[in-house]
């Protein structure tokens, strides 16, 4: 640069326009890159808050979720999706828009800037640089425009705005003269660079183009061969676009806030829109609830939109079917399947409630407990279809003279019980007539015969609250056997405070009587022979226990084995008993002496029972085989699965069982395939009637074929006569016992 110019352009740079320096541009992918920068710390600022429990709770994997609220969800990240794609599309755009714009406006800056410069570099006149300084100050968006030599590393001529921020650009390269200089295309390259601050560089060559022929012979204008093309300088031009882009972008971010504004209003008319098309299925959210947690009085509109009609049309039907299921269930649970009368369960659960209700409230009711007479016979005989038939008239008689309040079941077998509410003893016992009235005009026809058929009935008066419903039933179940014992098709009320003379009629006095019977080994062994129809060798005596009155001079089991059994006494008196006849054995010595003996349920109970059993045989040297324990049918049932456990483990020991009352039941014969039994003690009531019953007879014959077949003994109880003997031993019974073959007495005789 020569001095002239390098004064020229002193001038000019000191003297131009003080330009005002706008502001910095905003960029909004920098201000969002922020507020991403930012999330972590408010995300820890939100942690503990409400809001974040809350959403955590909502959006944990455990959370309840509804499709109202899933469809919501998405809909508004879709929403957010969108609006981020169209906003950053947008942006993108009108950014582009710009950049192409400046580039269209500097293009056209530098070919002007290109016209009014030729001249600068062709007559090196200062004078012709006025008016591209003109020309330039006159665009606020040129912070700089520079003439450049030949070389581009020195400037002939340069503008430059004060108090502006002029982003660095890198001076021209060899590569980019090299690219500027091309002149073969005919036209002009143009170099474009993006600097900071929403600035742009627009580098540009100055042309000079001449003819090398200057003759005017054969000249022609349309033809260019002879034009040469020279490189004489260079424009470099700064531009600033960043009040546009500033601008552009507040706007876009006003529009941003707009959108978003709609959108959010959309949002909200979406999910009000949402919910209301979806309220039908959410009505469905509070019957289904009450249905899962096991409701089934509950009824779905089926009403509406045809789907929502239909799936409640499917709902109500299948609470419909389970309601039905439930009653079904409810029934089977409560009743028996055969006759329809409530079961076993359902009988003690009303008897406690009962119960309780005379504890709180005083009164009294009445228990009855019937038993059929010469059921088994039946069964046998005819069949079970016929028996099965025969209970089920029995339920319907029962059923149909028994008062609507009161409640019959059938307990069990062929027994049934009766509560009778608010009686006293005297209307219990006209009820109990009734009843034997209605029996005695009952007859049962079956494969052409006419049968009569009785039942025997046991009664206990309930108005004592501190009693149990299995002290109660026990009570009933002594009555009946006592009914059956006098001749059956009888009725017989429990006698429980006339039972101990002088003794306190409180549970206490009971109590204190029993344990002073036990604390003195008071406990009296009545024995009563066996006696063998086969010569056997063995001398069975069966050990009954009694306890000392003061007047009656003994009491009999039924009158004090209630309050034991109440009081957990029985199991003490069994072992009492048990020690007394080792204590008898051990004297004796004779190795063909065997004592038969009841166990009570409480004693079969306890954990130590086996234990007491081995020890006994080992401190009075005596042999388990002279043991036989019987176990009644009703306590089978009770504890099946401990009998299933103990029976076989003494049976190893050599101690012997047997049933008693065999044949009173359905059980029976189930029984004898479950643990190990060597006697069957035949029910008193298929002995009775032996001599003139061909039924009994048939019976008594079945059950001792079965026990010869299983290597088992039997025994016959209460044979009254010489002639009812002949029969059991022309059947094959192997023992008998009753009074008529030798009555119970406490003195032991070998």
């Amino acid at each position: 640069m020569s001095s002239w110019q390098k004064i020229l352009a002193w001038r000019y740079l000191n003297h131009s326009e003080n330009l005002h320096m706008l502001p910095k541009p905003t960029d909004l992918l920098a201000k969002i890159t922020l507020i991403l920068r930012k999330l972590p710390v408010l995300a820890a600022r939100l942690k503990g808050s409400a809001f974040y429990n809350r959403a955590e709770i909502y959006f944990s994997k455990n959370a309840p979720k509804s499709i109202a609220n899933r469809i919501l969800a998405l809909q508004f990240a879709w929403s957010i999706i969108i609006y981020l794609l169209f906003i950053g599309a947008l942006w993108f755009t009108i950014n582009l828009v710009i950049v192409n714009s400046v580039r269209q406006q500097g293009e056209g800056w530098i070919s002007k800037l290109d016209e009014l410069g030729i001249p600068v570099y062709a007559t090196n006149d200062p004078t012709q640089l006025n008016d591209a300084i003109s020309y330039v100050r006159n665009f606020p968006e040129v912070l700089r425009a520079q003439f450049l030599d030949v070389s581009g590393k020195k400037i002939t001529a340069e503008y430059t705005r004060k108090n502006v921020h002029i982003s660095k650009f890198k001076p021209l390269d060899a590569k980019a003269i090299g690219q500027l200089k091309q002149t073969e295309l005919g036209s002009k390259q143009l170099l474009f660079e993006k600097g900071s601050n929403s600035q742009m560089r627009i580098s540009a060559p100055i042309w000079i183009k001449s003819i090398s022929n200057d003759g005017m012979i054969a000249f022609s204008l349309k033809k260019n061969d002879g034009e040469k093309i020279e490189t004489i300088g260079f424009i470099d031009i700064v531009l600033d676009y960043s009040h546009i882009s500033a601008a552009l972008n507040r706007n876009l971010m006003y529009a941003s806030l707009i959108i978003a504004l709609m959108m959010f209003v959309a949002a909200y008319a979406g999910r009000v829109t949402v919910r209301w098309a979806l309220s039908p299925l959410s009505e469905l959210e509070e019957p289904l609830t009450r249905l899962a947690n096991g409701e089934t009085d509950v009824t779905v509109n089926s009403t509406g939109d045809k789907e929502i009609a239909r799936i409640g049309i499917a709902l109500n039907t299948t609470i419909s079917a389970l309601k039905e299921r439930d009653e079904t269930l409810r029934r089977m649970a409560n009743h028996d399947s055969l006759t329809g009368l409530v079961n076993r369960k359902f009988f003690v659960e009303q008897l406690e409630r009962e119960i309780g209700r005379i504890a709180q409230s005083g009164g009294s009711s009445a228990l009855f407990f019937f038993d059929l007479d010469r059921f088994k016979h039946i069964n046998d005989t005819y069949g079970h279809a016929a028996g099965d038939r025969l209970l089920i008239q029995i339920s319907n008689q029962l059923s149909q003279r028994k008062r609507v309040i009161d409640l019959v079941s059938r307990f069990g077998g062929d027994e049934f019980t009766l509560l009778v509410y608010n009686v006293d003893r005297s209307s219990a016992l006209e009820v109990a007539e009734s009843f034997m009235q209605l029996m005695r005009e009952f007859m049962f026809y079956e494969a052409g015969d006419m049968l009569k058929i009785h039942f025997s009935i046991g009664i206990t008066i309930i108005d004592d609250g501190t009693l149990s419903s299995h002290d109660y039933l026990k009570e009933a179940d002594t009555a009946v056997h006592e009914a059956k014992t006098q001749g059956r098709n009888d009725f017989r009320i429990f006698q429980r405070r006339a039972l101990l003379h002088n003794a306190p009629e409180s549970g206490v006095g009971w109590h204190e009587r029993l344990q002073e019977v036990l604390l003195n080994n008071e406990a009296i062994p009545y024995y009563q022979p066996l006696i063998g129809l086969k010569n056997q060798s063995e001398h069975i005596r069966e050990v009954l226990l009694r306890i000392p009155d003061m007047e009656h001079g003994v009491l009999r089991p039924g009158a004090f084995m209630p309050a034991a059994e109440r009081f957990g006494l029985m199991a003490e008196f069994d072992r009492q008993m048990i020690k007394k006849v080792a204590g008898v054995l051990a004297v004796q010595k004779n190795p063909n002496l065997v004592f038969s003996m009841n166990l009570s349920e409480q004693f079969i109970e306890e954990d130590n029972m086996v234990e007491f059993m081995k020890g006994v045989i080992t401190d009075y040297h005596v042999s388990p085989k002279h043991f036989i324990f019987e176990l009644p049918e009703q306590l089978i049932i009770r504890n099946i699965n401990r009998l299933k456990l103990i029976i076989p483990e003494l049976s190893d020991l050599d101690f012997r069982f047997a049933i008693d009352d065999f044949g009173s039941g359905f059980g029976s014969f189930n029984y004898i395939k479950k643990f190990p039994v060597h006697f069957l003690k035949i029910n008193s009531s298929l002995i009775e009637r032996i001599n003139n019953d061909s039924i009994d007879r048939i019976s008594v014959r079945s059950i001792v074929d079965i026990a010869v077949d299983l290597n088992m003994q039997t025994i016959a109880k209460y044979a009254g006569d010489d002639e009812s003997i002949r029969f059991l031993q022309q059947l094959g019974v192997d023992f008998v016992q009753g009074n008529f073959t030798g009555k119970p007495t406490s003195e032991f005789n070998a």
